[in-house]
């Protein structure tokens, strides 16, 4: 027999509660969308080298022991932390170096609190390699001469000179405005967080390491390690890609300098590159990365505009070699008021993809191709 009752509508109460669940598995939906997977992280040190001294403290009565002042000690190892999302299997990892008085915190939260680049990196499906160069922070350096000369084995005049950066020369330097204290009306970097910044400024040993700076050498032998990846350096590191690159090119994908000045051939820099070398890193996709208000800061007239310029004809023997080589100059990407610290600007997540569509068009799509044929 046909069922006569008429249809009911459930109760308001129900329909209620079904549009609340509804809605809130939408927002779990969003926040899952907006989650950041981490498939795996840690830390390693690359490099190193071990050395005997006869300096170990700084008396023969220490906490290490009583009368025993020699011995054999690892230097010159580079501390690595990482993280690596769950899709970045497609991807080359993006090796981050920072810069002079700094370390790999440079990449981290930024200092009012945003998100850095080693996440941003991360959400955009990038595995995150962060170094500390050797004589700084987490990584080792040779402490023997500091020792020998409180031992009395060396003259204080051997002290290496010990380089950190005053509040003063930050602000000028960094181009956050042009004079202390003042800001250039569009200036990106966040200075009302100027006191947090100056929390991230550490002593920089860099002046005590031979001629051939083992950070170069680790970070060659760290892109061997990963199977391929992308070195990128900042300031005092910002040449540091391409000095890994002369040293050992191999699993070198992709080079990115940050303002710096840049040896160049024939060039008036002090260390300047032969043509051989030039040929070598022809062969690396290249990328050079300037902010604005580069002749803005009476204090620095002719710096930054002095390494823009090193950097512009650098990129133009790459090319002229062969190569993949751009500059980046922000303002002519739309992007304008960035400081020297562009990485914690506020408008950091746009020069981030400025950046990463760089690494698809000039890298990732390289590999493509080459995997294709």
């Amino acid at each position: 027999m046909r069922n006569s009752r008429p249809f009911s509508k459930p109760p308001r109460r129900t329909v209620f509660f079904a549009a609340l669940a509804a809605l809130t598995l939408a927002a779990a939906g969003a926040a899952m969308a907006d989650s950041l997977l981490i498939k795996e992280q840690g830390s390693f040190f690359v490099g190193g080298r071990t050395v005997f001294t006869d300096a170990l403290t700084g008396s023969t009565t220490g906490f290490l022991g009583t009368g025993v002042n020699s011995g054999n000690i690892t230097v010159d190892q580079m501390y690595v932390q990482y993280q690596i999302p769950e899709t970045a299997d497609s991807h080359f990892p993006v090796v981050m170096i920072h810069g002079c008085c700094l370390s790999s915190k440079s990449y981290e939260t930024t200092p009012d609190g945003r998100m850095g680049w080693n996440e941003y990196f991360l959400r955009k499906r990038r595995a995150v390699y962060l170094p500390d160069q050797v004589s700084r922070a987490r990584s080792g350096f040779d402490s023997t001469i500091y020792n020998e000369i409180k031992l009395g084995k060396r003259s204080a005049s051997d002290m290496p000179e010990l380089r950190i950066a005053d509040h003063e020369l930050a602000w000028l330097i960094f181009r956050f405005g042009p004079t202390m204290g003042k800001a250039f009306s569009n200036e990106q970097f966040p200075v009302e967080a100027f006191e947090e910044f100056g929390k991230q400024v550490i002593p920089d040993l860099n002046a005590q390491l031979p001629a051939v700076n083992p950070t170069w050498t680790n970070l060659s032998l760290l892109a061997i390690k990963l199977k391929g990846a992308i070195l990128m350096g900042h300031s005092e590191s910002g040449f540091f890609p391409e000095q890994a690159a002369l040293i050992n090119p191999t699993d070198i994908k992709g080079l990115i300098t940050i303002e710096t000045g840049c040896p160049a051939l024939n060039s008036e820099q002090s260390s300047n590159l032969t043509s051989e070398q030039i040929s070598k890193l022809s062969k690396i996709p290249t990328l050079v990365v300037f902010g604005d208000h580069l002749e803005d800061v009476p204090s620095y007239p002719k710096l930054w505009k002095g390494r823009f310029d090193s950097c512009t004809k650098f990129v133009q023997q790459i090319n002229a070699a062969g190569g993949d080589a751009t500059m980046m100059h922000l303002p002519e990407y739309g992007q304008f008021g960035n400081s020297h610290m562009l990485m914690q600007d506020k408008n950091s997540n746009q020069v981030a993809d400025l950046i990463l569509k760089w690494i698809d068009e000039h890298v990732e799509n390289k590999k493509a191709s080459v995997g294709r044929n």
